[in-house]
């Protein structure tokens, strides 16, 4: 298998010769900001909306980088080319070294990987509910991704354990807010319902584009709290990633009813990849 092409360091390099600096702010202190974009048959999925937020990002933490977003779009779809492949996701961290003594000074460096997509096995996928005090995870009012998923991953961890397929965290008011890694939406008498922004959880690209879809449709679209203890009521529940797009899921005790879910899901497909 030929070996994997990354960008580091201002060039294109093979992985085994990847290196990261021992002060790099990423390694150092998770002072990085990141984007995961899918790409599908030479089209770089929602490209404008990732790098929207990762400059938001950037001026929220003052990170300085000499690339343009044309220039950014450029390096991923040479990377794409070099690597010779089809489908996947582009992993875009941008970290600032930091130094405790000159607090002021920066020093930004750009990692760009690709990964493959893998086909789930089967849907809907189970899921569990955690309490996020229980967990070291991010609540902010700003849509960033911040590179310290410490807490999402060691919950992704327990429910692996626990033979799912991901976590749902609840706050200290028993208010859902995502999962370790994705936006949960749940449908009941035909209205999607989702947690509100209101409660530091990432807008996620995926997110906004069933808004829109839902809209489109015709289906009555809500952002609410909800209550851990009405979930039982609900008739389907899916995530959304930009990975995997769509994913109606189960926890024990309920059984997904899939009516609507998969109709989104077709719906977002042909928006979002033409299929």
């Amino acid at each position: 298998m030929k070996e994997k092409i990354i960008f580091a360091n201002d060039n294109f390099i093979k992985k085994s010769k990847a290196s990261i600096p021992f002060d790099d702010g990423s390694f150092q202190k998770g002072n990085s900001i990141f984007e995961s974009i899918r790409f599908y048959k030479n089209n770089v999925v929602q490209i404008d909306n990732h790098l929207k937020r990762l400059f938001k990002g950037l001026t929220y933490f003052k990170f300085q980088i000499r690339y343009s977003r044309k220039e950014l779009k450029q390096i991923i779809n040479q990377l794409i080319i070099k690597n010779n492949l089809k489908s996947g996701i582009v992993n875009l961290i941008i970290s600032d070294a930091f130094d405790v003594s000159n607090p002021l000074a920066s020093k930004t460096r750009i990692y760009i990987s690709l990964r493959e997509v893998r086909k789930l096995k089967k849907e809907p996928v189970k899921i569990i509910f955690l309490d996020e005090s229980d967990y070291p995870v991010i609540r902010f009012k700003n849509s960033i991704k911040i590179n310290n998923y410490a807490g999402n991953i060691r919950a992704m961890r327990h429910a692996a354990s626990q033979k799912c397929f991901d976590a749902v965290f609840f706050n200290d008011k028993k208010i859902l807010t995502e999962s370790t890694m994705r936006n949960i939406f749940f449908i009941k008498q035909k209205k999607i319902i989702t947690p509100p922004l209101s409660l530091g959880i990432l807008n996620g690209t995926t997110r906004q584009t069933i808004k829109e879809i839902a809209q489109f449709h015709g289906y009555e679209y809500k952002e609410r709290f909800i209550k851990l203890d009405e979930i039982i009521e609900m008739d389907e529940a899916f995530l959304t990633s930009c990975a995997h797009g769509v994913v109606a899921c189960f926890w024990k005790g309920w059984n997904n009813s899939n009516v609507i879910t998969p109709k989104i899901k077709n719906f977002l497909n042909k928006a979002l990849l033409g299929d």
